[in-house]
C-alpha cells in the first residue's frame, strides 16, 4: 500500500509516505516538488554518504532522504518568484551503491496537493516567520568561521537586506499590510510589549493621529534596548508621540510586564479586525526568533479586543503616575471573565486576557489556585487523544511543560512533542514524567535531564559534524518565541492555543496578555500542527547531536535495513511515533 500526505503553512511543506513495510535494498528517497503546470523539481539535501562531501546543489536525488517525511523549506521562496503556490509532492525510492542510485521497481508515491498561503479562510490568516538563526544558511551568510551575533543583529535591522527577508518570511509584510490597511482609511488600537524596528516604527507613525497605542517599558528590549535599564521603547515612544499618535505609556514595575502584542483596525468607528500573536515588533522578532501572527477578520473578536484595549488605557490613567497602582481590581476582575465566539462556522473561539487573577503571584506561593486561563488549558491538554504539540519560550511553572507530561502518563500512546528555549520546562517535563520534584538549582549545577520528546533549542556549537559548519543559537533571550499548543490537529475537535501568554502560572498572575483557545478550526490546527513540528524536528537533530558528542553521526548509511529499522518493525508496522502521526491524518481526510 502506497500513501503520500502533505501539509503546508505560509512558511513551509511537509510531505510523510508509507510503502506498509521496509523496502528491501532502498537507499532512500528522492522528493521532487511538483507544480500547478505538472513541473518537477527535485528537492535538495544536506546529508551524504561516508567517502563524499557536501556540496552546494547537491539534490536528494544523489543523496536521498533516509527518512519516511521530509519538509521543504524552499517552496514559499518558490512560490514568491513565480506566483504559483499549489504543489503536489513525488516520493521516489532509490537502489544501488552511493554515487550510482536508480529508481526502484516498486514505483513512487504522489501527495496530495497543497497551498503555501497563509489564507485559511475568507477572514482568516495565520502567519509564521523563519526565525530559526541555528541554520547553514545564516552560518555561511554571515561568512566566517565563528558567526558573529553582531553582524547579524546589524543585517537583520537593516530593511534592504536579503538576510531580514530570508529571515522574516511573510511576517514583516503580515504586520505592515495590518498598518497600511488603517492608512488606507481607518484607526489602529496597539498594545505592545517591544517596538524597536525601524520600518515597523515608520509604519505606525505614519498613521499620526489615527494610532493610539499602549505602549510598555521592556527593560532590555531583547538586545534592541534604547535606553538602558528603565525604558527600551524610549526612542519609539518618543517617535509616536512627536508624529500626533495618542500614546498611553503603560509603565510597569519590576516582575510585570505589558506583555501584548495584537493591534485592531477600525473603520468608520466600528472594530473590523484584529491582529494578535507572539510578534514583538522588534527585528529580533522578526528575524531571530521563531514566531506567529493571526489576523482575523471578525468584528466580534476584534470588538472584543478593543474592549481590552479600553480597559488597558483606563486602568493606565487610574494608576496615575504610580506603578504599583496599575493592574488594578477592576481589570483583573475583567480579564477574569472569558468570551467565546463562534467563527468560521463551527469554529469556537474562546478569548482570555491577563492578568486575571485576584492579586500578584506571591515569590512563594502555597497552594495557589491555578489560574482560570490556564486552567481551561490545562483540562484541554489533560483530554487529548491523539496529540499534543508545542512550542513556547520560558514558561516558569507549572506550565504547559508539566500537563504535557500528565497527559502523556496518562495516556502512553499520546504523540507529545515539544521545543522551548529554556531549558527549565523541557526539564520539568522529564521531572514531572517520572514524578519528581525537580531540585533547587544552585550555580553551577550540572543541566537536569531531558526527554527527547520535549527538548530545549540546540545549536551545532559545541560539537559540529564534519562537513558542518557552526551556527548561533540566538541572539537575544529567545530561541523559540511561540506561545503554542496544538491538540488533536487531525480531529474534528482540534484545538489551537496561542497568543502573547507565555502558558504558564506567572504570566496571568503578573503580566497583560492575551490568549485565544480555538477549536474545531482544522485548516488552522494543521497549520499549527506543520509549524511546530517544523520547528521541533530542526532542533531535535541539533539536540542529539549536541548530547552524543563525538559520538554523533550526521551521515546516510549504505545498508538499508539500518534506517528503515527506525521506522518500521520486520511485520510492517510503524515504529516511528511522528511517522505514525503523520500517516493517521489520511484516516480523517
Amino acid at each position: 500500500m502506497q500513501n503520500a500526505i502533505a501539509f503546508a503553512d505560509n512558511d513551509i511543506i511537509v510531505v510523510a509516505w508509507s510503502y506498509g513495510h521496509k523496502l528491501p535494498d532502498c537507499m532512500g528517497f528522492a522528493v521532487y516538488r511538483i507544480d500547478a503546470a505538472g513541473n518537477e523539481t527535485v528537492l535538495p539535501s544536506m546529508a551524504v554518504f561516508p567517502g563524499f562531501k557536501r556540496k552546494p546543489g547537491q539534490t536528494t536525488a544523489d543523496f536521498p532522504v533516509q527518512k519516511f517525511y521530509w519538509k521543504d523549506p524552499y517552496a514559499r521562496l518558490v512560490a514568491n518568484k513565480t506566483g504559483s503556490r499549489k504543489f503536489r509532492y513525488k516520493v521516489v525510492p532509490l537502489a544501488g551503491k552511493p554515487g550510482s542510485l536508480k529508481p526502484m521497481a516498486v514505483g513512487f508515491a504522489v501527495s496530495n496537493e497543497v497551498e503555501i498561503t497563509p489564507h485559511l479562510s475568507d477572514s482568516l490568516a495565520a502567519y509564521f516567520n523563519r526565525g530559526i538563526i541555528s541554520t547553514q544558511h545564516v552560518s555561511d551568510a554571515l561568512g566566517a568561521d565563528k558567526p558573529s551575533k553582531g553582524k547579524l543583529l546589524k543585517r537583520v535591522a537593516n530593511e534592504a537586506d536579503s538576510l531580514r527577508a530570508d529571515l522574516a518570511g511573510d511576517m514583516i509584510q503580515a504586520l505592515t499590510g495590518f498598518v497600511a490597511e488603517a492608512q488606507a482609511g481607518g484607526d489602529l488600537y496597539c498594545a505592545l510589549y517591544e517596538l524597536g524596528d525601524d520600518q515597523l516604527i515608520n509604519a505606525l507613525a505614519g498613521l499620526k493621529s489615527r494610532l493610539h497605542v499602549v505602549l510598555s517599558n521592556p527593560k532590555a528590549s531583547d538586545e534592541q534596548s534604547q535606553s538602558g535599564e528603565t525604558d527600551g521603547n524610549v526612542t519609539s515612544r518618543q517617535t509616536l508621540k512627536d508624529a500626533g499618535a495618542e500614546v498611553v505609556d503603560r509603565m510597569l514595575p519590576s516582575n510585570q510586564i505589558g506583555h501584548n502584542k495584537f493591534a485592531v483596525l477600525v473603520q468608520k468607528k466600528k472594530p473590523v479586525a484584529v491582529l494578535f500573536g507572539s510578534t514583538n515588533w522588534t527585528a529580533t522578532g522578526l528575524c531571530t526568533q521563531t514566531n506567529n501572527t493571526i489576523i482575523w477578520r471578525d468584528a466580534d473578536l476584534a470588538g472584543r479586543y478593543l474592549d481590552y484595549w479600553k480597559k488597558l488605557s483606563g486602568d493606565t490613567a487610574d494608576a496615575a503616575d504610580d506603578p504599583k497602582a496599575l493592574q488594578g481590581k477592576d481589570l483583573r476582575s475583567w480579564d477574569a471573565k472569558s468570551k467565546a465566539f463562534k467563527l468560521d462556522g463551527d469554529a469556537t473561539v474562546t478569548s482570555w486576557f491577563s492578568p486575571n487573577t485576584p492579586a500578584l503571584r506571591k515569590s512563594k506561593p502555597a497552594n495557589e489556585t491555578r489560574p482560570p486561563d490556564m486552567d481551561e488549558v490545562a483540562t484541554l491538554m489533560l483530554g487529548a487523544k491523539q496529540a499534543i504539540l508545542f512550542l513556547a519560550f520560558y514558561p516558569g511553572t507549572p506550565s504547559l511543560a508539566n500537563w504535557a507530561a500528565e497527559a502523556q502518563k496518562a495516556n502512553k500512546n499520546l504523540f507529545v512533542r515539544g521545543c522551548v528555549t529554556n531549558p527549565s520546562a523541557a526539564e520539568g517535563f522529564a521531572y514531572e514524567l517520572k514524578g519528581m520534584v525537580p531540585p533547587k538549582k544552585q550555580k553551577g549545577d550540572p543541566p537536569g535531564p531531558q526527554d527527547p520528546r520535549v527538548i530545549a533549542a540546540d545549536a551545532l556549537d559545541k560539537v559540529v559534524p564534519d562537513g558542518w559548519k557552526k551556527e548561533i543559537l540566538n541572539a537575544g533571550f529567545a530561541v523559540t518565541h511561540d506561545k503554542i499548543i496544538v491538540i488533536d490537529p487531525f480531529s474534528d475537535d482540534c484545538v489551537v492555543v496561542t497568543g502573547s501568554h507565555n502558558l504558564g502560572y506567572k504570566a496571568s498572575f503578573n503580566n497583560d496578555e492575551n490568549l485565544v483557545i480555538v477549536k474545531g478550526q482544522r485548516a488552522l490546527a494543521e497549520a499549527y500542527a506543520t509549524h511546530v513540528l517544523d520547528i521541533y524536528d530542526h532542533f531535535s537533530w541539533r539536540w542529539m547531536v549536541q548530547r552524543d558528542g563525538t559520538k554523533a553521526d550526521a551521515s546516510l548509511k549504505i545498508k538499508s535495513d539500518e534506517w528503515q529499522s527506525r521506522y518500521y518493525n520486520d511485520d510492517g508496522s510503524i515504529k516511528n511515533a511522528q511517522l505514525r502521526f503523520w500517516l493517521s491524518a489520511l484516516a480523517s481526510t
